[in-house]
């Protein structure tokens, strides 16, 4: 039977744990990496219903990409995510910035989903798009509403694009990295009002598409990495985005 650290180990073959920023806390973050497994749940993060699904699917494992610890923890109180995780002897394993430069990972299915399969990357967790004939700033919106569904943020930008960058998640902080690599227009999920700012101020076209739009796109490609090598039964959790639009 498959245990916690097989399931590791298997992820660390595709998306090195190694290769994480060194921010990040991505691993076996809560557990015992020695216990083998009943069936695994897969997450883009854990909250009180996931947990719920999880022991619902009699899975002791859950795996996700968001960190369930991230910031230092002061207590654990029983109203608490890594209380419930404990107490209903549930492992969890979270993929995070190592998943998201990953081959076949967050940003290369993200360009993917967006209908771009010719892609480079960049060290800096971003991937990079050189059209073939240029788009107007109408066009690529058009483009990240359809293919993602979610709410599309945006500054004013009356340029063409050449060449996009693409970062799931919050990859905001990367505008300037983009325009270094003379980039027109960042596709990410999270910009904050001086992003957006400092976009203009760069004139370059910002799109924030949402986090979990640009990113649960592929916990189900993740699932199937871990599902096809091993005999155990694999569930994604049913979840919606935590923001609501009026």
């Amino acid at each position: 039977m498959a245990k916690v650290i097989d399931i590791y180990n298997c992820i660390d073959l595709f998306a090195p744990f190694e290769s994480q920023a060194e921010w990040d806390n991505s691993g076996i973050l809560i557990g015992n990496k020695n216990a083998e497994i009943t069936n695994i749940l897969f997450a883009l993060e854990i909250t009180d219903d996931v947990i719920n699904q999880a022991v619902n699917s009699d899975s002791n494992l859950i795996v996700t990409h968001h960190p369930v610890v991230f910031k230092p923890i002061s207590e654990i109180s029983d109203n608490s995510l890594v209380y419930k995780l404990i107490k209903n002897n549930i492992n969890v394993i979270s993929a995070h910035t190592n998943y998201d430069k990953a081959e076949d990972g967050v940003n290369d299915l993200l360009c993917q989903a967006l209908g771009f399969n010719e892609f480079s990357k960049n060290a800096e967790f971003l991937n990079i798009i050189s059209l073939k004939d240029s788009l107007p700033t109408d066009s690529i919106l058009k483009l990240v509403k359809e293919k993602l569904g979610g709410a599309v943020r945006f500054n004013s930008y009356n340029g063409i694009v050449n060449k996009i960058a693409v970062c799931g998640g919050s990859g905001s902080d990367f505008l300037g990295v983009a325009k270094e690599l003379n980039c027109d227009v960042l596709i990410t999920g999270d910009a904050s009002h001086h992003d957006f700012l400092n976009a203009d101020c760069l004139d370059m076209l910002l799109i924030a598409a949402g986090h979990f739009e640009t990113e649960n796109l592929a916990i189900d490609s993740l699932m199937n990495k871990i599902k096809n090598k091993f005999n155990v039964k694999c569930f994604l959790a049913k979840q919606k985005s935590p923001i609501n639009i009026i």
